[in-house]
């Protein structure tokens, strides 16, 4: 019997759904004539949804089958606009359940308003993490990039630092498959650059919505990483040859978006070996990319 997409019957004890779990009428099919990629699915359907609340589902993955009930109770008990939950890995081998992840840590369920909004700050969590009241995506018009990659990137963090009553709760309700081949663990992928639009795209948001003055310095470390300090070391680690002409890109540019980043307090607290490998890794990428090769193979020859 064919079974919901979003729900994986093998990884949960309480996840054995049918077509008959979902009556028709409480299921609609949203098709598009062309590929508008993740960005513009989401975007279409916060258009078509007649709910309060919406979540998100990346098509490899999963949710437990009772995760929008206890976020509904969750949100109407606490009158939340945001519920936030942790998540569980598992691969496509029947039941295999891999660790929780609790990336805000499990005292965040204790926290509340400005509180819960700097955790999330210092550990950042997907967009997929949370239940969102609808309101707080349209009426702030964060609506996700069209037809590119990373287009979670360019949003996720303005809505969650948007929300007025965020709530977390240690629960796993989110199933993250961490065995496919996607554009964040592909190699060789030049979308993987779409990281870079997505980050210039949320600074944009976040000063347009008057959030970005109020944490100035953590942002701009934020943006630094995303697009600076990530990209220059998967220019090394993700493409078997270096692209020097991104490399160099990246390099020039972080300086036309933040001239004073190094004087930024929480990239001048890295660290001393982060450091070492951000300088190493600017100034010579292509040496990196070789000892790291060489240290590839001495480990294979060695196993």
């Amino acid at each position: 019997m064919p079974r919901h997409p979003s729900i994986h019957p093998s990884i949960h004890p309480s996840i054995h759904p049918s077509i008959h779990a979902y009556p028709h009428e409480r299921v609609r099919v949203i098709d598009s004539p062309v590929n508008i990629k993740q960005g513009g699915g989401r975007n279409r359907a916060l258009a078509e949804a007649r709910g309060e609340y919406v979540m998100f589902v990346d098509a490899d993955d999963a949710l437990r089958s009772d995760a929008v009930a206890v976020c509904l109770k969750t949100a109407r008990r606490e009158n939340a606009d945001m519920v936030i939950f942790d998540y569980a890995r598992f691969s496509s081998a029947p039941a295999n359940i891999g660790e929780e992840i609790c990336q805000l840590g499990k005292d965040a369920s204790g926290l509340r308003g400005e509180d819960l909004r700097r955790r999330i700050l210092d550990r950042s969590t997907p967009v997929w993490s949370a239940m969102y009241r609808k309101e707080l995506i349209t009426d702030n018009g964060l609506f996700f990039p069209e037809k590119v990659f990373y287009e979670d990137n360019a949003v996720a963090l303005a809505m969650q630092l948007s929300a007025k009553t965020p709530v977390k709760i240690n629960e796993a309700l989110y199933l993250y498959r961490f065995d496919n081949l996607s554009v964040t663990r592909s190699t060789n992928n030049y979308h993987f650059f779409g990281r870079l639009a997505s980050a210039v795209t949320l600074m944009d948001h976040l000063k347009r919505l008057g959030l970005y003055e109020r944490y100035r310095k953590k942002l701009d470390f934020i943006f630094i990483n995303q697009y600076f300090t990530h990209s220059i070391f998967g220019c090394i680690y993700r493409f078997d040859r270096v692209p020097m002409l991104r490399h160099n890109y990246i390099r020039k540019t972080i300086s036309r978006h933040l001239p004073d980043y190094r004087s930024n307090p929480y990239f001048k607290a890295q660290p001393l070996r982060m450091k070492l490998k951000i300088f190493t890794h600017v100034r010579f990428p292509r040496l990196i990319k070789l000892m790291s090769n060489v240290s590839r193979r001495l480990h294979r020859a060695g196993s």
